[in-house]
Order: structure tokens, then C-alpha cells, then sequence
């Protein structure tokens, strides 16, 4: 056994550079990366709501491509997020809140430009390392899932539900209470041991259970436009003249590679965390933050929070180092790394590939395709967001009276795209209110997914 599977997977990653070299792939990669981008760069938008939104998009696509379209946004996304962090103190997503401490004090510098050429650097630079420990990762883990059986499994699944509120030192008797309640909405349907119908309450629609992707839409995506329009615009657009000029680019490259200890570690970090089932990129921020300031020395540590660019660097290589670690539980054990390796699960369902033991052996060209097509779309990220530094800022300032229609508008029709049925919109509106409880009370809202991906 322990021959069989090195030379499936060695041939599987042949299959899969070929796939990655197909024409539509590639052009697929250079959409879905810059798409993600855009998306991510939009307050209120997350790599999570855009691989949601982009899913119900996929479902007349051949796997690899939706696949890789979805792997594409998903990176891209996850540096977009730094773009509204820096030029105006807003995170697109959760993982970019650290970046707000300095980076938008170096835009209040005049240093935008510059500051944004770090982001960019850094998270392509990150992303890349990151893709080439899921490379050689995966592989290793995923043939060590194979000797999983029922015990393990159900001891992974209690894992799963109890790391994240330790990990995010919210309180565990909420996460578990907010995983119970994934398991709960998981038993509708037909009971799969007795054939019997489970809470359907008479309705024949809920005789197949409630949609994993249409609870998702309504979980991260609804909820967080009603957050959005109870917040309403919060940021001022800045000063045209604090751009600067692509000089700033140049120099903002030479900030990272004089900087090698600092991208290094916190790139390390990013992976690692990332690969801890849902805890996600704000987790692995916060603690690369918190290892550079405390490497940096006295002296050095007080400037952190005033506007130093190594405060950025450990920021922004950690989010997107998180995107390969995050993936590594996601493929080889279905066990999400993150909110939107979570969605992820949805979309590589609906494609017919279950994640978890055996996916390298069923699927594998398919999955190394997606996995090598991280490096061209992290280089896309450095080649888009070097020269775009002075204008991928303009979608931040788009006024949320635009985005919550257009994207309630995407949701809801994503929502009813999945099933055909007028039943799941009900279903989004139930679980988007929920969702806001969720929040105000503090239960974590991967708890509930992961209960339900449990179930």
C-alpha cells in the first residue's frame, strides 16, 4: 500500500500539469485572479462571499475549470482585502484588519503607492511558498487519511468543531453550541439508515435536506449585508496626491527583499495556522503581527501601530500564506480550513469531488491542476498589483448603496440557482437574520458550517 499510492499520485501530477496547460485554464486563471481582486478589494466583500457568489456561476463549467476559476478568485480575493485596509482603514475582509494598523498610516504618510507595492509583493511572494508546501503536503497527508477509519473519523469531526472558538479564544461552549446547531439543520431530510423522512415537516422539498450552499449564502453572505447597511459608509476617499509614482512600486519590491527574516517567518506562520481547521487568515495575522513586533526588538516594537512597513509585510504575507495551508485539511481530510475553504467544500461537491481520503486517488489530475494553478495565481497577483497599486484603490470607494443591492441581488439569485427552488430563498432570509444573532452574541459562524459539513 505504501508504493501504490506515490505512483498514482506521481502520475496524477503529470495528468495535472497538463490539465493546468490547456488554453481555457490559463485564461481561466488570469480571470478568476483578477475577478477576486475587484471582489476582494470591495468593503464588505470576502474571499468567502466571492468563491459564494461565484459557485451557482460554475455549475455548467467542466470541474477542473470551475474548480481553478474558484482556486483563482479565492487568492485573489485574499490580497484584495488589503487594498481598502490601506487607502482607507477599512478591511474588505477579516484577514485585513491587521493591515489597517499600518498600512493606513502610511497612506495618511503619502506613501499608498509604495505601501500597496509591499502588499502586493509580499502576498504573491507568500502565496507562491505557501502553494509549494500544499504541493508537497498534501500528498504525504492525504495518503496517511486513507488509513482512517470510522473512530478516527469521528474523533477528527469533534476536532473540527472544538479547535475553532480555542483557536479564535472566543468561548468554546458557544462554538460547540453553534456546531451542534450545524448538526441539527444537517439530520433534515431522509434519514439514510431507515429511508424514513427526518423534520421535513410534510414539505417533499426538504426531503433532500437543506442545501449546504444555499445556508452558506445566507450564513456569510445576507448577514453581511445587513451588517453592511446598518454600518454605512464609514471611509473618506484619499488625497489623490498622496499616491505618489511608480517609483513607490520599485521601492516598495526592494522593502520586501530587504526583508527576508520578517516575510519569511510570518509567510511560515501563515502557512501553518492556515492548515489548523478554521482558523483562517485573521487568526494567522494577529499572531504573525504579534511575533514580528516581538522579534523586532524594543526599541523597534513601540513604532508598531504608527505607520512601519514591516507591520504590513507580516500582515500581508501571513493572509495569503494562509490560502495554501488552509487547503491542506480541506483536500485530504473535508475538513475546512477556513470560511472560504469551507465554501470551497460546497463548489468541489456540487463538481462531484468529495474532499477528504481518497480524493488524490479518485480525482487526482484534477486536484493537482488546481493546486499548481496557485502559482500562476499568485505571480498574477504581484504582475496585476505591482502596476495596478494606483488603481485597483478606486473599487474601494464604491458607495455601499451599490454594493448591497448588486450583491443581495447575486445571492439571491446564486440561492435559487442551486436547486431551482423558491423554498431556498425563504431559507437565506431565515438564516441571513440568524446569522445576525450569530454575531451580535459572539458564536463564530464557521461553527455552524463545519456542523453542518459534520453532518
Amino acid at each position: 500500500m505504501n508504493g501504490a499510492p506515490i505512483q498514482l499520485a506521481s502520475g496524477s501530477l503529470g495528468e495535472g500539469i497538463g490539465v493546468l496547460f490547456d488554453p481555457v485554464i490559463i485564461a481561466v486563471i488570469f480571470v478568476g485572479t483578477a475577478i477576486g481582486i475587484v471582489f476582494g478589494a470591495i468593503p464588505g466583500f470576502s474571499a468567502t462571499i466571492t468563491i459564494i457568489l461565484l459557485t451557482p456561476v460554475t455549475i455548467p463549467l467542466q470541474p477542473a475549470v470551475a474548480l481553478i476559476l474558484l482556486v483563482s478568485a479565492y487568492g485573489g480575493a485574499v490580497y484584495g482585502g488589503s487594498i481598502p485596509a490601506i487607502l482607507i482603514n477599512t478591511p474588505g475582509a477579516p484577514g485585513s484588519v491587521v493591515t489597517c494598523w499600518d498600512g493606513y498610516k502610511l497612506t495618511q504618510q503619502g506613501k499608498a503607492v509604495y505601501t500597496l507595492a509591499v502588499s502586493a509583493f509580499a502576498s504573491g511572494m507568500a502565496g507562491i511558498l505557501a502553494a509549494a508546501v500544499l504541493l508537497l503536503a498534501a500528498p504525504i497527508v492525504a495518503e496517511f487519511a486513507l488509513e482512517f477509519g470510522p473512530p478516527e473519523m469521528f474523533l477528527l469531526a469533534i476536532f473540527a468543531l472544538t479547535i475553532i472558538p480555542a483557536v479564535k479564544n472566543s468561548s468554546l461552549s458557544k462554538g460547540l453550541l453553534a456546531g451542534l446547531f450545524g448538526l441539527l439543520v444537517a439530520t433534515v431530510g431522509n434519514d439514510p439508515q431507515l429511508a424514513q423522512p427526518r423534520a421535513t415537516y410534510g414539505l417533499t422539498i426538504l426531503q433532500s435536506g437543506l442545501d449546504y450552499i444555499v445556508i452558506l449564502i445566507g450564513l456569510f453572505v445576507l448577514t453581511e449585508m445587513i451588517r453592511l447597511a446598518m454600518r454605512g459608509s464609514t471611509a473618506e476617499k484619499v488625497e489623490d496626491e498622496t499616491l505618489g509614482g511608480y517609483d513607490q512600486v520599485v521601492a516598495g519590491v526592494k522593502a520586501v527583499i530587504a526583508r527576508p527574516v520578517d516575510f519569511l517567518r510570518s509567510t511560515a506562520i501563515g502557512a501553518f495556522v492556515g492548515s489548523l481547521p478554521g482558523a483562517g487568515a485573521d487568526v494567522a495575522n494577529f499572531v504573525s503581527y504579534n511575533e514580528a513586533q516581538r522579534w523586532s526588538g524594543e526599541e523597534k516594537s513601540a513604532l508598531y501601530g504608527t505607520g512601519i512597513i514591516e507591520g504590513v509585510i507580516a500582515a500581508d504575507s501571513s493572509n495569503n500564506a494562509t490560502q495554501g495551508g488552509a487547503l491542506i485539511p480541506t483536500l485530504t481530510l473535508g475538513i475546512p480550513g477556513s470560511g472560504s475553504t469551507a465554501a470551497l467544500i460546497g463548489a468541489l461537491a456540487i463538481h462531484g469531488l468529495n474532499p477528504g481520503p481518497g480524493l488524490f486517488q479518485r480525482s487526482g489530475p484534477i486536484v493537482y491542476a488546481m493546486i499548481l494553478s496557485l502559482f500562476l495565481g499568485n505571480i498574477l497577483i504581484i504582475v496585476y498589483g505591482l502596476p495596478g497599486s494606483r488603481y485597483f484603490g478606486k473599487v474601494a470607494y464604491i458607495p455601499v448603496r451599490f454594493i448591497i443591492p448588486i450583491v443581495t441581488v447575486l445571492a439571491v439569485v446564486g440561492a435559487f440557482a442551486v436547486r431551482n427552488a423558491p423554498f431556498d430563498l425563504y431559507v437565506i432570509l431565515v438564516v441571513g437574520v440568524l446569522g445576525l444573532v450569530f454575531v451580535k452574541y459572539d458564536y463564530p459562524l464557521v461553527s455552524p458550517v463545519l456542523g453542518v459539513i459534520v453532518g
